[in-house]
């Protein structure tokens, strides 16, 4: 288990590296050339209390970290199907897929990154250096 500990000076980037989009994220997140904390969520489990300090970060309930309209949810879990609180806590540690995009933190400030070049607010960046996997 880990634990969310915020620095202003450090990027916290929660992902699923079996996915092709996280990846890359991540080497965006990696050539900010900051202190980086990378939680891979399909090798890590992370705490309920943690996801729900992610979902503080983001100003969101933890239940809206779960996409329900996205076409990943409903393929698994059906069109009707809500979820609670903690029945997004279970979901996320149970079947990290249902991240659909990571999750970059610095300091109090969080991001659902769903493009790329969203994590340019996070630092300067010159993306002509990014190697993309």
């Amino acid at each position: 288990m880990i634990s969310l500990a915020t620095d202003p000076k450090q990027i916290i980037l929660i992902f699923n590296s079996d996915q092709k989009s996280h990846r890359e994220i991540r080497a965006y997140a990696e050539a900010a050339d900051k202190n980086l904390l990378a939680i891979d969520i399909s090798k890590e489990k992370v705490a309920g209390t943690v996801w729900t300090e992610i979902a503080d970060s983001l100003e969101l309930r933890t239940r809206d970290l779960i996409h329900t309209d996205h076409s990943r949810y409903i393929e698994s879990y059906g069109k009707d199907h809500d979820v609670d609180c903690n029945g997004a806590i279970k979901t996320l540690q149970k079947d990290p897929n249902m991240l659909i995009f990571p999750i970059a933190i610095q300091g109090s400030k969080g991001l659902e990154v769903k493009l790329y070049n969203e994590m340019l607010t996070f630092f300067d960046a010159d993306t002509a250096a990014i190697r993309i996997p």
